[in-house]
Formats: structure tokens, sequence, C-alpha cells
């Protein structure tokens, strides 16, 4: 029997809650379709859709799959108890329809915020460790309640939602394994498992999945809150380097680590540090 606080709901309902999915409420797309901020009465949420990614090699079934594992998730009380993990309102399978809303009232998405001059120092200090502290919690596993580690597999700046006041929300978790969830030993759908610019290519030949993923992607994360660069899809689509390959480049262009740093932190963006910020952090 399905807990009275979480809602089914129609496309319909979805559409009204979204503006019918106007462009102004659009906040991005996430690996396997698309985010948009919603407000129904006095309640703000997000609302994710899902679709058939053209990049990533799925199938339509997937996406129901997805759908199941998410409300089993996000209803285990000891999981959604950490402050970056989002709370389920509701969720749509109505027609072909698939997604589900959240309560939350967005600001924007990491991705979108990390080129803005808006998005200051130390926003993105207290956005890195809000991370940081997510991860520490999925990674820890809870022997009390029997489940193992969870490994994320998927993160992305754009999987990650900011409020006004820089309250961090993890809002996909399509390829999460571990804990109790199914497949805790072997990735489930190998030919998806990361997002592009976010992957570890040696971790990713390997059979076994690893929490080693998802601290490589943190550091490509962090990269780019530092950096103010993100991997977009015309990036990807000129072949053009990601954020890990453009930083591994900027630091063999030197002979030594005494030489890299006395050229004050190549990899910080020149507008993002201030010397007034340094008592602050």
């Amino acid at each position: 029997m399905e807990p009275i606080n979480v809602m089914r709901l129609k496309y319909k309902d979805l559409a009204a809650y979204t503006d019918n999915f106007s462009e102004t409420n659009y906040i991005g797309r996430f690996q396997f379709g698309k985010l948009y901020r919603g407000i129904f009465g006095r309640r703000y949420v997000i609302v994710k859709i899902w679709e058939v990614p053209e990049i990533y090699d799925c199938e339509p079934k997937d996406n129901h799959v997805r759908l199941m594992e998410e409300k089993f998730l996000l209803r285990h009380k000891i999981l959604i108890k950490h402050p970056c993990m989002v709370k389920l309102y509701g969720y749509c399978s109505d027609g072909g329809h698939l997604g589900v809303v959240y309560e939350f009232k967005a600001a924007d998405s990491v991705f979108n915020l990390i080129p803005k001059d808006s998005f200051t120092w130390l926003q993105r200090i207290k956005t890195a460790f809000q991370l940081a502290s997510l991860l520490k919690f999925l990674h820890s596993g809870n022997s009390s309640a029997f489940f193992e580690p969870y490994i994320g597999q998927n993160l992305d700046a754009a999987h990650i939602v900011l409020d006004e006041d820089c309250n961090a929300k993890l809002c996909d978790f399509a390829q999460m394994i571990g804990g109790i969830l199914p497949h805790t030993g072997i990735c489930s759908c190998p030919s998806a498992v990361g997002c592009y610019g976010y992957i570890d290519i040696g971790a990713h030949s390997e059979d076994e999945c690893s929490y080693k993923q998802d601290v490589f992607a943190f550091g490509v994360i962090l990269l780019s809150l530092i950096s103010k660069r993100v991997y977009t899809d015309e990036g990807r689509q000129s072949g053009l380097p990601t954020v890990y390959e453009w930083a591994l480049g900027q630091c063999q262009a030197f002979e030594s680590y005494s030489e890299m740093r006395d050229a004050k932190l190549p990899l910080v963006h020149k507008s993002e540090f201030c010397g007034e910020d340094g008592h602050k952090i």
C-alpha cells in the first residue's frame, strides 16, 4: 500500500504545475530527461520528466524501472533524512508519460550557475561542502539498518539544484546502486553508467562498481566550481576537452609541482577569489 503522503498524479497535473512546461520554468536537462520548476497553491516543487535520451544507450522500459526504484528509494526514512536528499511529493505514470514531483523551491541547477559571476566563491564552497557531506553519508552505509553503502554512479552538476540560499538537493538517482536497491555488486546498465564529462575511464572499464566513480565525479564538479567551466553537449559534439581533460592539460604544462604552485593556482578562474573572502571561509 502506498503512503498517503506520496501522490499519484496525472500528466495534466505536471503540466499545470509548470505552466504547461513553459520555458520560464525550465531548469535544464538531466541524464535521462528534463527538470522544471513548478508551483501549485503555496507549494513549490521540481517536476522531473523522463525521456529516452539520444546520447545514452537505453530503452524506454528502462525509465519505468528508474521510476519504480526511485519511488522505493525516496520512501526510505533513513536515507531521506539527509538534508541534501529531495522529498518526494508524487509520481506520474500516465499514458507513456513518466515523471516525479519533489517538494523544493529551486532557484537553478549548479550546472547553470557555475559560469555565472553572481554565483560567488562562498556559495561555491557551500555547494561543494554539502555534496561532500551527502557522498560521505551515502558511502558510509548503515549497519544498524542492515544495508550496504550506496554508489550514485551518475553525479553531474546538472543533477544538483539549489534554492535561493544555496541549499543543495540531489535530484537524480537513475544509476544508483547499493543500500536497499538491487544490483548491489554489479553495474546494472554499464552502457549508461556515468554522465559524459564525469566518467572515470579507468574505473568505467572495470566490471565491478566502486565509490571511486563518485569521488572522481565529485572532483570534476569541484574543478568546475573553481574554474567556472562546464562540459556542454555542444562541446561534446565538437570534440572539446572535458573539464577534467582541460585541467590535466593545464597541470601537464608545468615541469614540477613547485612551478605549478608558483603560478598561483592556474585552475582557479581569475575572477573567482578575492582577498576579502579569506576570513569568511
